[in-house]
């Protein structure tokens, strides 16, 4: 008699926890997850692994699309299919100019400070002669004296990639976080320099996309705020040309024509299969554009298809 008690108290057991875990998943899903579309589900206890893609033969296409490139031309790729956390390389460890990929963790830096009680993104602000910068960006043309406030120079430098918007930006933010306490550092990237210029590869940069995806340098809403700006980049001739007009894709490009360093690198959220991609080539721009547009299109059309 106490045996079969005791089974129906382990019994209920298991159905209690059974409905208290299925409570916090239904409001999760149904709650967290719509506030803060551009986080990765696994932090709000979404299952990682509900699709299995082999990758095989994407990586094959890949690398013969790579192999047409001239010989010379100094490459760097990393895409990472995100649910399984599956991905492949090619060049990864070539370091390429970051050009403006370096404004994400900018930005990052920005609203860690802010968080931190240190800097206000509501703070208007006014822009100096000396930030002034016409190679990226029309802000420049409002002239010095103009004021905005820290969070609307932070959507700019993002989704149009302006050069003013990241100088004010920097002038505001540097000092106020330790060197160990910046984005770069605390997700353990390289800082390296190369003639004056940031390095980085495809990997390394990654990195910076997924600490924001699963809110781990900056809280959630701060993540999903930034990503949400790079969802909005004006940038249309390289990952997102190919795919289709109302795909979520937060990326940031970057531009280094003294060299040819051209780059997207983004994250593009295929409903329940998004990945990233994070390429960087030296090429012309005209061709780096339709490279990176190429491969996009190609990885895009793996991971949607099921005939594998």
């Amino acid at each position: 008699m106490k045996k079969r008690t005791v089974l129906y108290a382990f019994g209920a057991l298991i159905v209690l926890n059974a409905l208290v875990w299925a409570f916090f998943m239904t409001r999760s899903d149904n709650v967290a997850q719509s506030d803060y579309p551009f986080l990765s589900p696994r932090i709000f206890a979404d299952n990682p692994n509900d699709i299995l893609i082999r990758f095989f033969p994407l990586r094959k296409e890949i690398e013969a699309k790579f192999s047409t490139l001239p010989a010379d031309t100094q490459y760097s790729f990393y895409f990472e299919y995100l649910p399984s956390g599956t991905s492949m390389r090619i060049g990864d460890d070539n370091e390429l100019i970051a050009a403006s990929l370096i404004k994400v963790p900018l930005v990052m830096n920005l609203y860690r400070a802010a968080e931190m009680g240190k800097i206000n993104l509501n703070t208007v602000v006014t822009i100096e002669a000396s930030e002034l910068d016409d190679a990226y960006g029309d802000l420049w043309k409002k002239g010095a004296n103009t004021k905005m406030t820290l969070r609307e120079l932070a959507q700019l430098a993002l989704s149009e990639s302006d050069n003013t918007a990241s100088r004010t930006i920097y002038d505001h933010v540097k000092g106020l976080l330790k060197e160990e306490d910046q984005s770069l550092a605390q997700l353990d990237v390289d800082q390296n320099l190369e003639n004056g210029q940031a390095v980085i590869n495809a990997k390394s940069y990654t990195s910076v996309l997924k600490s924001l995806y699963f809110a781990s340098y900056v809280d959630r809403n701060s993540s999903n705020e930034i990503l949400s700006f790079l969802s909005q980049s004006t940038e249309n001739r390289r990952l997102t040309k190919h795919l289709p007009s109302g795909l979520k894709v937060a990326h940031k490009n970057g531009v280094y024509n003294q060299e040819w360093t051209e780059s997207d690198c983004g994250i593009i959220y295929v409903p329940k299969r998004p990945y990233t991609i994070c390429m960087m080539v030296g090429l012309p721009e005209t061709e780096a554009n339709n490279f990176i547009a190429d491969v996009s299109k190609t990885i895009y059309n793996y991971v949607i298809s099921d005939k594998r």
